[in-house]
């Protein structure tokens, strides 16, 4: 008996498929179009693209994607499609994904993209800088601001406090 056919039961289930570097996107849609259930959540993030920060979309489990199928029936299909390293594995066992985790992330993740609150600052808590001119600075978290994605802070500049008008993400607490 093969390793992989140790412990294996017939029926649709939820497995993680360990993919080739950055392919996430085209074995997602090269399983979608052999007909199988794929979920491939997504995050918003920032990265410095030269000297800007840009938003852009990163696969939330970098190197892995889920997808819903009978190992048994498909499973060598699924694994040696273009671009699949192979099934997550523990030991010799293919994991299998419980139901109740793919709904939840699915539930955390509307249109696919991860629904990520930002940590919350209260007025007094300390926070640095991250980038812009202000960068590596400390500053006071004031308070954030009505109706935008903007905070202000406190910084010490010359013997007094000054408010600076920050982006939100530029922030962290210390």
């Amino acid at each position: 008996m093969k390793p992989e056919q140790l412990m294996i039961q017939p029926g649709l289930r939820w497995y993680a498929i360990q993919t080739k570097g950055n392919k996430e996107k085209e074995v997602a849609k090269r399983l979608t179009d052999l007909k199988f259930e794929m979920f491939l959540p997504w995050l918003r993030d920032r990265r410095r693209i030269g000297s800007k920060y840009h938003w852009v979309l990163v696969p939330l489990f970098p190197g892995y994607l889920f997808c819903r199928l009978d190992v048994v029936v498909s499973g060598k299909t699924a694994r040696y499609s273009p671009g699949v390293k192979d099934f997550l594995r523990f030991g010799n066992e293919i994991a299998e994904i419980p139901n109740d985790i793919i709904v939840a992330l699915k539930e955390r993740c509307p249109e696919g993209i991860a629904a990520v609150n930002p940590v919350s600052l209260a007025a007094g808590d300390s926070v640095s800088i991250n980038e812009g001119p202000f960068a590596g600075l400390q500053a006071i978290f004031e308070k954030k601001m009505k109706g935008s994605e903007r905070v202000a802070v406190l910084l010490e500049l010359l013997g007094r406090q000054t408010r600076l008008i920050l982006p939100r993400e530029t922030v962290t607490r210390l």
